[in-house]
C-alpha cells in the first residue's frame, strides 16, 4: 500500500493502527498534519471562532441594524467579513453549528462591502482578509495569532480567485453551498465592493441582503445602502473606532444607530476591546496604550465614543 494514500484510508476506517509499520505510522502522522494544515488554509471560516462572547452576539443577533464599535485592532472589520461571507456561502463554522439563526441563510444572496478607500482599504486590507493563501495576524503563518482568508476555496468558482474576482468592476461571485449539504450547490452570490471616495449616487441602484460599511460612510450612502436593503429585508452593518477627531461628522451615527441602540430599538450596537482580543500581543497594546491620552485611550482602545461640544 502507498503511503500516501495512507491518511484517507484511515480517515475512512479501511485499515487500522496496530497494522501499520513504525514507518508507516511516522509517514501517516506526517501527512494527517500536513492534511488539516491544508484544510485550515482553504477552509478557515470552518475553524473560525468569535474571540470573546461580546462579538459572538454579532452572530446570534436577527437585528437588521448592527453597529461594532471597537478599538483599533480589535477585530471588528474580521468579524464583520465573517458574518458576510457567512450568509454568501451558506457555510457556518463549526464553533457557531449550534447557535447561528437558519434563518439567516437566505442564499444565493447579493451584497456589499464599503470600506475607506479602493487603494489603500480594500487592495491592501480588506481582500487579504478574503483570500485563502493570504495571511493575516501578527503570528507565523498557521499559528493561533491570525488567520488565512476567510473564503472558502470550494466555495470559489472553480476553486479559483481569478474566476470568481472580476478587478474592472470588483464583484466576487461565490457558490451558495447548501448549509444542511455542502456538497450540494444552490447558485451564486454576489458581493460588490465599493469605497466611500465614491458618489453617492453610485450606491443607489440594485438590492442587498446584506451591506458591510467598514469605518463610518457619509450620511448620504448609509442613506442610499438603508434604500437598497429596504425591499429585500436585508441587514445593514457598520463596523468602526469612532473618530476622535471633531472634524470628522458622526452626529448622524449617534442619532439614528448608537443612542437608538441604547433605547432598546430593533437597532443593536456591540462595542469590543483591543484588549479582549486574544491574537494581539497585548504586552504591545499595553504599553502603546500607556503613551496615549486618557481620551485617546477611551477611543482606539475601548472603543468608546466621543461626542464633541457640537451639539451631538
Amino acid at each position: 500500500m502507498s503511503s500516501q494514500s495512507l491518511p484517507t484510508d484511515l480517515l475512512r476506517g479501511e485499515i487500522q493502527l496496530q497494522t501499520l509499520s513504525d514507518d508507516e505510522l511516522l509517514s501517516a502522522a506526517a501527512q494527517v498534519v500536513e492534511l488539516q494544515k491544508t484544510d485550515r488554509q482553504e477552509n478557515q471560516l470552518r475553524y473560525y471562532a468569535p474571540a470573546n462572547d461580546t462579538i459572538a452576539q454579532l452572530h446570534t443577533s436577527m437585528a437588521k441594524t448592527i453597529g461594532i464599535g471597537g478599538g483599533n485592532g480589535a477585530g471588528k472589520t474580521d468579524h464583520a467579513l465573517v458574518e458576510v461571507i457567512i450568509r454568501a456561502t451558506g457555510q457556518v463554522p463549526d464553533s457557531l453549528k449550534s447557535t447561528y439563526p437558519r434563518s439567516k441563510l437566505r442564499g444565493p444572496i447579493r451584497g456589499r462591502v464599503i470600506c475607506e478607500s479602493l487603494t489603500t482599504t480594500l487592495a491592501p486590507i480588506i481582500l487579504p482578509k478574503l483570500q485563502y493563501w493570504q495571511w493575516s495576524g501578527v503570528g507565523q503563518p498557521g499559528s493561533a495569532q491570525g488567520h488565512w482568508g476567510w473564503v472558502p476555496r470550494n466555495c470559489l468558482i472553480g476553486g479559483e480567485w481569478s474566476k470568481s474576482w472580476t478587478e474592472r468592476t470588483r464583484l466576487l461571485r461565490l457558490y451558495y453551498r447548501d448549509p444542511n449539504d455542502p456538497d450540494r450547490i444552490l447558485g451564486e452570490s454576489l458581493l460588490q465592493f465599493m469605497s466611500y471616495d465614491q458618489d453617492p449616487s453610485d450606491f443607489s441602484s440594485g438590492d442587498c441582503h446584506i451591506i458591510l460599511h467598514d469605518e463610518p460612510p457619509k450620511y448620504d450612502i448609509w442613506r442610499e445602502s438603508r434604500a437598497r436593503v429596504m425591499r429585500v429585508d436585508g441587514t445593514i452593518l457598520l463596523s468602526m473606532t469612532w473618530p476622535d477627531d471633531p472634524a470628522i461628522p458622526v452626529d448622524w451615527i449617534f442619532d439614528q444607530v448608537y443612542d437608538k441602540a441604547r433605547t432598546g430599538s430593533e437597532i443593536e450596537w456591540i462595542n469590543i476591546y483591543t484588549t479582549d482580543n486574544p491574537h494581539l500581543n497585548q504586552s504591545a497594546v499595553a504599553h502603546r496604550a500607556g503613551e496615549m491620552s486618557e481620551q485617546e485611550r477611551a477611543v482606539r482602545i475601548y472603543g468608546q465614543p466621543i461626542r464633541f461640544s457640537t451639539g451631538t
